[in-house]
């Protein structure tokens, strides 16, 4: 059987030509490879991996500099919102509160970070507070 493979790190250098300090939103329709996309930037960027091997000999590997500045030197929130849904407004609302907080969970190393100021660190535990409170969200969302 033969397989084809198709380098799409070149999205990479797309998105990261320049400062990243706007929004870019990707709009196809399903199965169109979002998520894919999402996940390769994310092991690009995010500073819990080492991806050099990952991306050796494919195009985004050829620009040193966007290599250098980028590959896995910042926390990467990655969220997919595929599967969020519920039978009410406010069920599907809580299950996106929950994923939020359950993917903020995965950065308290931030918490240690000098480069993360007091008052943003406060994002990462409050989901926690509240959620031990009750406020964040009931377990219903399904429901």
């Amino acid at each position: 059987m033969d397989y084809y493979y198709v380098d799409k790190t070149g999205l990479i250098k797309t998105l990261l030509r320049g400062e990243m300090d706007q929004v870019t939103l990707i709009t196809r329709p399903r199965r169109f490879g979002k998520t894919m996309a999402m996940s390769m930037l994310n092991s690009f960027l995010d500073i819990r991996k080492d991806s050099r091997e990952l991306f050796e000999g494919l195009e985004i590997s050829k620009e040193t500099a966007i290599c250098e500045r980028w590959m896995n030197q910042y926390p990467t929130l990655f969220l997919s919102f595929k599967d969020v849904y519920g039978s009410t407004f406010e069920n599907t609302f809580n299950f996106l509160k929950y994923i939020v907080a359950e993917v903020c969970k995965q950065h308290m190393y931030l918490l240690d970070s000098d480069d993360v100021d007091k008052i943003c660190g406060a994002f990462f535990i409050l989901p926690d507070i509240l959620q031990k409170q009750g406020n964040v969200m009931q377990r219903d969302w399904l429901s």
